[in-house]
């Protein structure tokens, strides 16, 4: 099997990831589970197996400025988990799917030219104003027949965690950080802050307040191999081996069908069937991810960041 072939192979099994993260979160809504037992089975077992990279990167970490571990932190770590746990218990499966990926390019585009300076292409604009109009239809499903506040909370808490993922995206690129220390440190940050919080009632668990053979092993198991192993560890280097293979701006222009297979496989799972408003809603933010991505373009138009040379003090 070629190198590209392997590497196609490997964003198919990231997709397929992907999008049972989102599934999870909704079985976890549908569940006794609250959010930070979610939360659990998402961070324990990657803080214990990534540990070793992140002890690996422990110099590099140290000279890291606060603000960006501090903006990864909470755009990947235990504050974004919370706002996606429970932003899934008042939309569809389709709906958080496509808002946190889809408006990904949106919110990173928007922090890249207010915070960076950066220039932004023609190309780019048209697939962000095609993104815009797919959230605006979003939006526009709350608001048939009656109005339903529940799911624009929903909407509103998912666009808040596209902007939480966006600024870790940026974050994240300007750290310079190794991919697997960085997911190893954001899972030992998130694992310690949970159990205080878990610890001081800070936030409420079944897991705390049930006894530990009571615990509903079947919900946590499957939550952990799809949270923890899933998208924790095997999803990030998959990815990384995809980009590798296939560059990151193809490899990223596959992540925008993430919604689409999290729809299809919702549908039997969860019943989940999604009317036209919806389905329009999810080809303009994945055709517009797709175009924003500038895969089209033969030249390199994608936006740079120059990681800065840390020196410690």
């Amino acid at each position: 099997m070629s190198t590209k072939a392997t590497g196609y192979l490997a964003m198919l099994v990231t997709l397929l990831l992907w999008a049972g993260f989102f599934l999870s979160l909704k079985g976890g809504a549908n569940s006794t589970l609250l959010p930070a037992d979610i939360a659990i089975t998402r961070f324990l077992l990657p803080a214990i197996f990534l540990a070793p990279f992140v002890y690996q990167a422990r110099k590099q970490i140290a000279v890291i400025p606060k603000r960006y571990l501090l903006g990864m932190f909470i755009g990947s770590g235990l504050p974004y988990l919370l706002v996606a746990s429970t932003a899934m218990q008042y939309v569809p499966v389709s709906h958080g799917s496509a808002l946190v990926p889809g408006t990904l390019p949106l919110f990173v585009t928007a922090i890249a030219v207010i915070v960076f300076r950066q220039p932004i292409s023609h190309h780019r604009v048209i697939g962000l104003i095609a993104i815009v109009i797919g959230t605006g239809l979003f939006v526009l499903t709350s608001l048939q027949g009656s109005y339903n506040w529940a799911q624009s909370q929903g909407h509103m808490l998912f666009l808040m965690g596209s902007l939480m993922w966006a600024t870790f995206t940026i974050c994240a690129r300007v750290a310079n950080l190794n991919a697997l220390a960085c997911s190893g440190l954001l899972a030992i940050c998130s694992s310690l802050m949970l159990f205080v919080a878990i610890a001081f009632n800070l936030l409420p668990s079944t897991l705390h307040a049930t006894a530990f053979i009571a615990w509903p092993w079947r919900d946590v198991l499957s939550h952990t191999m799809l949270q923890g192993v899933g998208a924790g560890i095997v999803s990030t280097c998959t990815f990384l081996y995809a980009v590798k293979q296939l560059g990151a701006e193809r490899s990223a222009a596959f992540g925008s069908a993430t919604p689409v297979i999290a729809t299809l496989i919702a549908f039997p799972v969860f019943a989940e069937q999604p009317d036209l408003v919806t389905c329009f809603a999810l080809g303009f933010v994945c055709l517009g991810s797709v175009v924003a991505s500038n895969i089209f373009l033969k030249q390199d138009t994608s936006m740079h960041y120059q990681p800065p040379v840390y020196e410690k003090r």
